[in-house]
Protein backbone atom coordinates (compact mmCIF):
# COMPACT_ATOMS: atom_id res chain seq x y z
CA UNK A 1 0.00 0.00 0.00
CA UNK A 2 1.43 3.38 -0.99
CA UNK A 3 1.78 6.24 1.47
CA UNK A 4 -1.06 8.06 -0.34
CA UNK A 5 -3.39 5.04 -0.03
CA UNK A 6 -2.44 4.70 3.63
CA UNK A 7 -3.17 8.40 4.14
CA UNK A 8 -6.64 8.15 2.57
CA UNK A 9 -7.49 5.02 4.56
CA UNK A 10 -6.47 6.71 7.80
CA UNK A 11 -8.46 9.81 6.95
CA UNK A 12 -11.59 7.81 6.15
CA UNK A 13 -11.26 5.54 9.19
CA UNK A 14 -10.83 8.40 11.63
CA UNK A 15 -14.48 9.33 11.16
CA UNK A 16 -13.98 12.54 13.10
CA UNK A 17 -16.67 15.22 13.06
CA UNK A 18 -16.14 18.35 11.07
CA UNK A 19 -14.13 21.06 12.79
CA UNK A 20 -16.48 23.59 14.41
CA UNK A 21 -16.39 26.99 12.80
CA UNK A 22 -14.48 29.40 15.03
CA UNK A 23 -15.76 32.92 14.37
CA UNK A 24 -13.24 35.75 14.42
CA UNK A 25 -14.62 39.30 14.13
CA UNK A 26 -13.31 41.20 11.14
CA UNK A 27 -12.50 38.11 9.09
CA UNK A 28 -14.25 36.81 6.00
CA UNK A 29 -15.09 33.12 5.65
CA UNK A 30 -13.72 31.29 2.64
CA UNK A 31 -13.68 27.60 1.78
CA UNK A 32 -11.44 25.50 -0.45
CA UNK A 33 -11.46 21.95 -1.75
CA UNK A 34 -8.33 19.83 -1.64
CA UNK A 35 -9.23 17.74 -4.71
CA UNK A 36 -7.62 14.29 -4.73
CA UNK A 37 -7.76 12.19 -7.89
CA UNK A 38 -6.82 8.54 -8.46
CA UNK A 39 -4.85 8.30 -11.68
CA UNK A 40 -3.36 5.15 -13.24
CA UNK A 41 0.08 6.11 -11.90
CA UNK A 42 -1.07 7.10 -8.38
CA UNK A 43 -2.96 9.69 -6.36
CA UNK A 44 -2.68 13.36 -7.30
CA UNK A 45 -3.90 16.69 -5.94
CA UNK A 46 -5.46 19.23 -8.31
CA UNK A 47 -4.31 22.86 -8.09
CA UNK A 48 -5.04 26.08 -9.90
CA UNK A 49 -2.86 29.07 -10.55
CA UNK A 50 -4.71 32.34 -10.10
CA UNK A 51 -4.97 34.57 -13.15
CA UNK A 52 -2.26 37.18 -13.48
CA UNK A 53 -5.04 39.73 -14.08
CA UNK A 54 -6.55 39.36 -10.60
CA UNK A 55 -6.13 42.16 -8.08
CA UNK A 56 -5.36 39.88 -5.13
CA UNK A 57 -2.65 37.18 -5.21
CA UNK A 58 -2.16 37.15 -9.02
CA UNK A 59 -0.31 34.05 -10.24
CA UNK A 60 -0.43 32.34 -6.85
CA UNK A 61 -0.93 28.56 -6.72
CA UNK A 62 -4.04 27.62 -4.77
CA UNK A 63 -6.86 25.17 -4.27
CA UNK A 64 -10.22 25.80 -5.93
CA UNK A 65 -12.28 27.90 -3.55
CA UNK A 66 -13.24 31.35 -2.44
CA UNK A 67 -15.28 33.61 -0.23
CA UNK A 68 -18.62 32.44 1.18
CA UNK A 69 -21.66 33.98 -0.49
CA UNK A 70 -24.90 34.70 1.37
CA UNK A 71 -26.61 32.17 -0.91
CA UNK A 72 -24.30 29.30 0.18
CA UNK A 73 -26.03 26.95 2.62
CA UNK A 74 -22.70 25.98 4.23
CA UNK A 75 -18.97 26.46 3.92
CA UNK A 76 -18.76 23.03 2.27
CA UNK A 77 -21.21 24.24 -0.37
CA UNK A 78 -19.05 27.34 -0.84
CA UNK A 79 -16.09 25.12 -1.73
CA UNK A 80 -18.21 22.99 -4.09
CA UNK A 81 -19.74 26.05 -5.79
CA UNK A 82 -16.31 27.60 -6.27
CA UNK A 83 -14.97 24.35 -7.77
CA UNK A 84 -17.74 24.38 -10.34
CA UNK A 85 -17.34 28.09 -11.10
CA UNK A 86 -13.55 27.93 -11.43
CA UNK A 87 -13.11 24.54 -13.15
CA UNK A 88 -16.51 23.25 -14.27
CA UNK A 89 -16.35 20.17 -12.01
CA UNK A 90 -19.87 19.54 -10.74
CA UNK A 91 -21.10 18.48 -7.32
CA UNK A 92 -21.93 15.00 -8.71
CA UNK A 93 -18.22 14.42 -9.35
CA UNK A 94 -17.13 15.52 -5.86
CA UNK A 95 -17.10 13.31 -2.77
CA UNK A 96 -16.26 15.37 0.31
CA UNK A 97 -14.35 13.20 2.80
CA UNK A 98 -14.10 15.68 5.65
CA UNK A 99 -12.78 18.99 6.85
CA UNK A 100 -9.36 20.00 8.12
CA UNK A 101 -8.80 22.68 10.75
CA UNK A 102 -9.59 26.21 9.66
CA UNK A 103 -6.84 28.80 9.51
CA UNK A 104 -6.43 32.56 9.17
CA UNK A 105 -4.59 34.53 6.54
CA UNK A 106 -2.73 37.83 6.84
CA UNK A 107 -5.33 39.27 4.48
CA UNK A 108 -8.28 38.80 6.84
CA UNK A 109 -9.75 35.49 5.71
CA UNK A 110 -10.61 32.42 7.72
CA UNK A 111 -10.11 29.49 5.33
CA UNK A 112 -12.04 26.26 5.80
CA UNK A 113 -10.40 23.40 3.83
CA UNK A 114 -12.34 20.30 2.75
CA UNK A 115 -10.66 17.13 1.53
CA UNK A 116 -12.49 15.66 -1.47
CA UNK A 117 -12.18 12.86 -4.00
CA UNK A 118 -12.83 13.86 -7.60
CA UNK A 119 -14.08 11.08 -9.84
CA UNK A 120 -12.48 10.92 -13.27
CA UNK A 121 -13.16 11.26 -16.07
CA UNK A 122 -14.07 14.92 -15.92
CA UNK A 123 -13.75 17.82 -18.32
CA UNK A 124 -12.04 20.93 -17.04
CA UNK A 125 -13.45 24.27 -18.15
CA UNK A 126 -11.30 26.82 -16.31
CA UNK A 127 -12.79 30.28 -15.78
CA UNK A 128 -10.33 32.33 -17.81
CA UNK A 129 -10.87 35.47 -15.74
CA UNK A 130 -9.86 33.59 -12.55
CA UNK A 131 -7.56 30.72 -13.55
CA UNK A 132 -4.38 30.86 -15.62
CA UNK A 133 -3.35 27.20 -15.18
CA UNK A 134 -4.64 23.89 -13.80
CA UNK A 135 -2.26 21.09 -12.84
CA UNK A 136 -1.87 18.03 -10.63
CA UNK A 137 0.94 17.10 -8.27
CA UNK A 138 1.63 13.69 -6.69
CA UNK A 139 -0.03 13.28 -3.29
CA UNK A 140 2.91 11.09 -2.22
CA UNK A 141 5.31 14.04 -2.60
CA UNK A 142 2.96 16.45 -0.82
CA UNK A 143 2.77 14.10 2.20
CA UNK A 144 6.56 14.08 2.58
CA UNK A 145 7.43 16.59 5.34
CA UNK A 146 10.96 17.05 3.95
CA UNK A 147 9.37 18.76 0.91
CA UNK A 148 8.45 21.80 3.02
CA UNK A 149 10.82 24.67 3.80
CA UNK A 150 10.50 27.61 6.21
CA UNK A 151 10.38 31.02 4.54
CA UNK A 152 10.47 34.58 5.84
CA UNK A 153 8.19 37.25 4.39
CA UNK A 154 7.42 40.85 5.33
CA UNK A 155 3.92 42.32 5.14
CA UNK A 156 3.08 45.85 6.25
CA UNK A 157 6.44 46.13 7.99
CA UNK A 158 5.96 42.93 10.01
CA UNK A 159 8.13 39.86 9.44
CA UNK A 160 6.34 36.49 9.32
CA UNK A 161 7.67 32.95 9.21
CA UNK A 162 5.73 30.92 6.66
CA UNK A 163 6.06 27.56 4.93
CA UNK A 164 6.66 26.91 1.24
CA UNK A 165 7.51 24.14 -1.20
CA UNK A 166 8.45 23.66 -4.83
CA UNK A 167 7.22 20.55 -6.64
CA UNK A 168 7.67 19.90 -10.36
CA UNK A 169 8.55 23.57 -10.88
CA UNK A 170 5.48 24.91 -9.06
CA UNK A 171 6.16 27.17 -6.06
CA UNK A 172 3.46 26.91 -3.39
CA UNK A 173 3.35 29.17 -0.35
CA UNK A 174 0.90 30.99 1.92
CA UNK A 175 -2.38 29.43 3.01
CA UNK A 176 -2.17 26.65 0.40
CA UNK A 177 1.24 25.51 1.64
CA UNK A 178 0.06 25.78 5.26
CA UNK A 179 -2.96 23.55 4.53
CA UNK A 180 -0.77 20.99 2.74
CA UNK A 181 1.75 21.03 5.58
CA UNK A 182 -1.06 20.49 8.11
CA UNK A 183 -2.23 17.53 6.04
CA UNK A 184 1.29 16.06 5.84
CA UNK A 185 1.88 16.52 9.59
CA UNK A 186 -1.47 15.01 10.47
CA UNK A 187 -0.93 11.88 8.44
CA UNK A 188 2.87 11.68 8.16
Amino acid sequence: MSRAEHFLNRFLLQNTPLTPVDIHPGTHDAAVLIPIILRSDGWTVLFTQRSWQLRHHPGQVCFPGGRKDNTDSSLQMTAIREMEEELGITEKQIRVLGQLSSGHTFTGYQIHPYLALIQPPFKLTPAQDEVSAVFELPLETLLDLSTYQPLITTRNGTTHKIIGLTVDGWFIWGATARILYQLAKQFG
